[in-house]
């Protein structure tokens, strides 16, 4: 692990677990060495393997963006820069353990693709048991750090998809009285990995060549698309720069089987925006479980298009067009109300009430 380039949220990690271990559930173990140990195993025995794992052992086989060892290190990336600076920020940071619990978590998010696409979020337990090293040995942390990496994404099992809310416990206390905000861990695992979205985890090479089948092509055409991604917390924005080439959106192409089976065929724009919507939708999400210094208010969009024609026998790329779009919450909100039907509502209901013996 000596060659292995720490990011900066890892050695904040370091920091901590060497300086603060009195906030630490056990004040005589390394989690400095949990944490790396954990690494190590991952390297070794699942990253290399998880593209082939969702490549031959999917529902829908096929050619995925990479879900290999980069995409983990830009998860830590991206969650770092979500949170960075925070921790000089009394009261708008995390604490050193839930920090280890992040890193953690985001290290297994994933890691259950090696057997396949389809439930793979729930199979962080079974992970961290054959691969977590120390973390083997202490049940309750290896519960927590799997309840929070498996709340990324998939449905309860009552099929709703509020994952963090209903499996994930607001906070819990470990050890000799640490107390851990595990929704919010958890709301920033499944954030970072939300908008961990750019040109490097497509194929950039089969891209260029045609080569994708045809059912793959949205997923790398979408992602190699992206020029450039990044959270702006002193902005409160995360910032998307498209860059399109004109002559993929000629053609419709087609989805994955859904769960029935079926099959639809869409215009690469008429994706972009449906992935889009799907990226608000879980930034308004997990703001809901985040401090305000972590929150992001707006999808600030740019994007560039251009075409390659032809000059005297050299292909040259010239932009036609550009557009800027910013995606935030406007005008009255529109809020949940059936907390007015649950059960401890009915009897302060005016009928009730004025029926009651006081």
């Amino acid at each position: 692990m000596s060659s292995r380039h720490w990011l900066p949220l890892e050695l904040k990690l370091k920091e901590f677990a060497g300086s603060m271990k009195h906030d630490f559930p056990n004040q005589h173990a390394d989690y400095w060495d949990r944490y790396t140990a954990l690494l190590s195993n991952l390297d070794l025995n699942v990253y290399p393997h998880i593209n082939a794992g969702l490549s031959c052992l999917s529902k829908s086989p096929g050619f995925y963006t990479d879900h290999g060892a980069r995409h983990f290190d830009e998860v830590v990336k991206f969650a770092g820069l979500l949170i960075e600076d925070t921790f000089n920020q009394q009261n708008s940071a995390l604490r050193p353990y839930e920090l280890y619990l992040l890193l953690c978590a985001i290290r297994v998010h994933d890691a259950g693709n090696i057997d396949g696409r389809e439930e793979h979020e729930k199979k962080a337990s079974a992970i961290l048991m054959k691969y977590g090293g120390q973390i083997q040995l202490d049940a309750t942390e290896l519960n927590l750090i799997a309840v929070i990496a498996q709340a990324h994404g998939g449905r309860t099992i009552d099929d709703d998809k509020d994952t963090i809310g209903k499996t994930v416990p607001e906070e819990t206390t470990v050890g000799g009285g640490v107390d851990v905000r595990s929704q919010l861990v958890a709301a920033l695992v499944r954030f970072a990995d939300e908008i961990c979205e750019h040109s490097a985890r497509a194929s950039m090479h089969h891209v260029s060549e045609g080569s994708l089948p045809e059912v793959n092509m949205l997923f790398h055409y979408y992602a190699a698309s992206i020029a450039g991604a990044k959270p702006d917390r002193y902005n409160k924005a995360y910032k998307l720069q498209f860059s399109f080439d004109t002559a993929l959106f000629v053609h419709k192409y087609l989805t994955p089987e859904d769960e029935a089976g079926n099959q639809t065929e869409k215009y690469l724009i008429d994706d972009v925006w449906d992935r889009i919507n799907k990226l608000n939708h879980e930034r308004v999400y997990c703001n809901r479980f985040l401090l305000p210094s972590m929150q992001t208010d707006r999808l600030e969009i740019k994007m560039t298009f251009f075409k390659t024609i032809d000059v005297s026998g050299t292909k040259v790329t010239t932009n036609c067009e550009q557009r800027d779009l910013t995606i935030k919450d406007e005008g009255y909100p529109s809020v949940p109300s059936a907390w007015r039907e649950k059960e401890e509502m009915s009897e302060l209901k005016g009928e009730n009430l004025a029926g009651k013996a006081w």
